[in-house]
């Protein structure tokens, strides 16, 4: 995994320039049922006021839904625009399949995600119906 300082302009620039606009630094697979795991994106492109995806990866403020990431990525490939990205899956809220108390003594900073009948993000159908 490449680290997120040394994902700079520059080197999203000579990615480019080498015939890739679009980075997976570290990325999970999609859990094929939706309801267990909810799964977040960063995205560190060209045009962001920053000057490395260290500023970007894994802050609250620049976390995406699947449909809206997946939005950014098309438009960004679009328009020519290299970007890199990271996502994370989180463990949903009001399943039966975890036990959240042992996850939560296991990893004291686990975060979870809503239940998927909570989560009011936008369906994303390509993605089995992923929010």
């Amino acid at each position: 995994m490449k680290q997120s300082h040394t994902v700079t302009k520059l080197y999203l620039k000579q990615s480019q320039e080498k015939g890739s606009s679009s980075l997976g630094i570290s990325t999970t697979n999609l859990n094929p049922n939706p309801i267990f795991k909810k799964h977040y994106f960063w995205i560190y492109h060209y045009n962001m006021p920053y000057e490395s995806a260290q500023e970007v990866f894994f802050k609250d403020e620049h976390k995406l839904s699947l449909k809206k990431a997946i939005n950014l990525m098309n438009q960004l490939k679009k328009d020519n625009i290299p970007f890199a990205y990271i996502n994370s899956a989180y463990h949903r809220l009001g399943t039966k399949v975890f036990d959240y108390k042992k996850l939560k003594e296991k990893y004291p900073d686990i975060k979870f995600a809503v239940a998927y009948s909570e989560d009011r993000d936008e369906v994303c159908e390509e993605f089995n119906g992923h929010r």
